[in-house]
């Protein structure tokens, strides 16, 4: 499978074994380093929620992060996720 861009005339190829092993790896950093981040802000929220602090918080992203908590947590027991919510 070839995938070209547009506005460059380079090809990519994913046909490569090792280069689709680095594209992985590199989607596995991103994927640490965000983990990283959105540890960070968890604790931080857990600690003004121990506080009694205002989250300061819009409604979407507490609705997204509940989300993202319930398929995680669903995954990791080993239960299939359960299907996403609508906005209202």
């Amino acid at each position: 499978m070839r995938v070209a861009d547009n506005d460059m005339d380079d090809d990519i190829t994913f046909d490569n074994p090792a280069a689709v092993r680095e594209m992985r790896r590199r989607h596995a950093s991103i994927g640490r380093r965000a983990l990283a981040i959105v540890d960070v802000a968890l604790r931080e929220l857990e600690q003004k929620v121990a506080c009694g602090e205002p989250l300061d918080m819009k409604l979407e992203d507490a609705l997204a992060l509940r989300e993202i908590g319930m398929k995680m947590s669903h995954q990791a027991d080993g239960d299939p996720p359960p299907p996403p919510t609508k906005p209202n």
